[in-house]
């Protein structure tokens, strides 16, 4: 049995700058400590009696909002945690911010028993820049984006941890780059768990049961975790199933991809798995599961698309065309769909072409046996033939009407 197959049957199992800084004077739940242009550092007690816990986390590029909720904020306050959430309004990498700043309002928080800082992609390499000088903290960095200056302020004193997910090749390009950087940081290898490894390490668990070990200085195998409680995140299953798909293990491709897209409906889930099942050898199965993905969204043009795709390769042109239009209609702008269109078209008019001369050839060949008769001293009038040959022409007639309406010419 192939160790895709063997990791299948596991994650299917049955389961489910220049600006002052103002540190807050009153006790609230919430309050600002920093604020310029780009940045936003609030503090957020989790209760009303202060935890022994701090939380320090980076929102990351796609969180490039001052008035949301920080990274993970929400659990991890729930999770027992205060949090110190720094957020921008642009993805800017935190240039605005340095290790002085930083360093003025950490000062004036309370004492806490342990500091973690959080960060993703480039928010990991702002947190890497800026706290790795710091004392008694640790950081962890979820795949960091090292293309990003890391210039530090001092040399390392954090406690570092890496997470990234080795089966891409650019992200181990870039975790040697964070490794050479931090040679005494701790590697958490998470294979398949996708890039940036977050939405797996969010939806499995993983980070949150990191943050707690670390805070409470266990021992924490993220791997371990992470490979038992994988099943739980869409995103993994998701990753996992496209890897199975590009080494063309199709059965074991649309097992995973069928389980992410039933724990959530991303169109992009369900087309890949269609394009499983049709690759796998059911091309017209993944036509009609398509509909329903698309049924589930009407307005995202690009899953009309995708079904005008899957339509067309099961010889569904006619359906096909009709699908790839309504795309049209809700992405006007778009030219890979008129492409599509017009090789719809291009394919439909070739077809009534070749019926069209399917029919003539038949019409031609009931003259020639018609004449052939009449040549013979056959001079009986046929009924039926008479009426085939109405027929014929009749047909003829309407396909090349069919063919103006549809492309316009009429």
């Amino acid at each position: 049995m192939s160790a895709n197959k063997i990791i299948a049957q596991q994650l299917l199992a049955p389961n489910r700058s220049g600006s002052k800084v103002k540190i807050a004077t009153q006790q609230h739940s919430r309050s600002i400590l920093f604020q310029n242009g780009s940045s936003l550092i609030e503090y957020i007690r989790s209760s009303a009696e202060q935890s022994s816990r701090l939380a320090i986390t980076f929102a990351p590029p796609w969180l490039s909002d001052v008035n949301g909720f920080g990274y993970l904020e929400q659990q991890l306050t729930v999770a027992g945690f205060d949090v110190v959430a720094i957020k921008q309004v642009a993805s800017i990498g935190y240039t605005d911010l340095n290790s002085i700043t930083l360093a003025k309002i950490s000062d004036a928080l309370p004492a806490y028993a342990s500091r973690i800082v959080l960060g993703s992609e480039d928010a990991a390499t702002a947190a890497l820049r800026l706290f790795a000088p710091f004392e008694r903290i640790r950081i962890v960095a979820l795949s960091p984006n090292m293309a990003l200056d890391c210039t530090l302020s001092g040399p390392v004193q954090a406690d570092i941890s890496l997470l990234y997910d080795p089966a891409d090749a650019a992200e181990v390009a870039n975790h040697h780059a964070a490794s050479a950087r931090f040679p005494r940081a701790r590697t958490f290898r998470l294979p398949h768990a996708g890039i940036p490894t977050r939405f797996s390490l969010e939806e499995s668990g993983t980070i949150l049961a990191l943050m707690a070990a670390l805070a409470e200085n266990q021992e924490f195998d993220a791997n371990l975790h992470y490979r038992q409680n994988r099943k739980q995140s869409p995103t993994a299953l998701y990753t996992l199933g496209n890897a199975a798909l590009r080494a063309r293990h199709f059965r074991t491709a649309e097992a995973l991809l069928k389980r992410s897209y039933d724990l959530e409906n991303r169109i992009p889930t369900g087309i890949t798995y269609c394009q499983a099942v049709s690759e796998g050898g059911n091309p017209k199965a993944a036509a009609t599961f398509m509909a329903t993905v698309v049924n589930r969204d009407h307005a995202n043009p690009h899953g009309w698309a995708a079904q005008a795709w899957f339509e067309e390769i099961s010889n569904q042109r006619e359906e096909a065309l009709l699908s790839i239009r309504r795309a049209i209609e809700l992405l006007p702008n778009f030219d890979a769909f008129y492409v599509s269109e017009r090789r719809l078209l291009s394919h439909l008019y070739e077809n009534m072409k070749l019926k069209q001369q399917m029919t003539s050839a038949a019409l031609d060949k009931a003259r020639a046996e018609l004449a052939l008769q009449h040549g013979h001293g056959n001079s009986s009038f046929s009924w039926e033939r008479a009426a085939w040959l109405a027929g014929g022409a009749a047909l003829i007639l309407a396909v090349v009407a069919a063919a103006a309406v549809m492309f316009r010419l009429v």
